[in-house]
């Protein structure tokens, strides 16, 4: 899968430590970071606020309430959806900053349009907290976003404990003497199921909406489940034969 995507090499020649990730949401921790610096925390030590300058806020039913949210394996579309649902507003009244992992355990800011921290109580969905702030003067967007801070765990690593830090600081002096990782794109942003969105890409930038269509709809993968195979499958050649 990775020869297919384009990753054919490592950025360093030391060996890995081995050891598996993301076996619970709680070995792959994230907390986002704002422009200013407000970091959201998993656990908060402190009361976040961002600074509002100048002009008075606008009337509530324009406001826009500033909080975290923390989610343990939920993906960030379907958690607002569930949101938005149990506080009675349209999805587009809740927005982000950037996209959080799945399969872990997120912190992120959120705005939600029309609403009191009081009517928030109301929200009672598992492994989903929401930390009402402050409220802010716009709805929130990439604009703020400057990083994420990750804490992974690597479990049932069998080195012993000194080929492991030897080995770490191997790569990091590798790193380090490259000037820091190089932003490469990996299985997320391909597909780690059916990585077909650069083939879709391509197809898009030169006009062939069509032939772009039938790559996202029914180009099939092994590694997908067989219903979903088949279907597509199914699908060529039902187009195949105009039925």
């Amino acid at each position: 899968m990775e020869k297919s995507i384009g990753i054919e090499v490592y950025a360093t020649s030391t060996l890995g430590i081995g050891g598996v990730i993301r076996q619970f949401p709680e070995d792959f921790m994230v907390e986002e970071v704002l422009v200013n610096g407000s970091k959201a925390e998993i656990c908060p030590s402190t009361t976040i606020q961002l600074q509002v300058g100048g002009t008075p806020p606008p009337p509530f039913t324009q406001q826009h309430l500033l909080c975290v949210l923390v989610k343990r394996n939920w993906d960030n579309f379907q958690a607002v959806r569930a949101i938005a649902q149990q506080l009675g507003i349209s999805q587009q009244q809740i927005h982000i900053v950037g996209i959080k992992d799945a399969n872990a355990l997120t912190a992120q800011h959120i705005t939600i349009e029309g609403i009191t921290p009081e009517a928030l109580k109301k929200v009672k969905i598992n492994d989903i907290e929401i930390r009402p702030i402050r409220y802010f003067h716009t709805k929130l967007s990439s604009y703020y976003l400057l990083g994420n801070n990750f804490r992974i765990l690597v479990r049932c690593v069998s080195h012993p404990e000194s080929d492991i830090q030897n080995r770490i600081s191997k790569v990091v002096g590798e790193l380090e003497a490259l000037g820091g990782a190089p932003n490469f794109f990996g299985h997320q942003r391909f597909g780690t199921i059916r990585p077909i969105t650069h083939l879709v890409g391509k197809a898009l930038i030169k006009g062939n909406f069509r032939k772009a269509a039938m790559l996202f709809l029914a180009k099939p993968s092994p590694n997908e489940h067989p219903e979903s195979r088949k279907a597509r499958e199914e699908l060529v050649r039902c187009r195949g034969s105009k039925c």
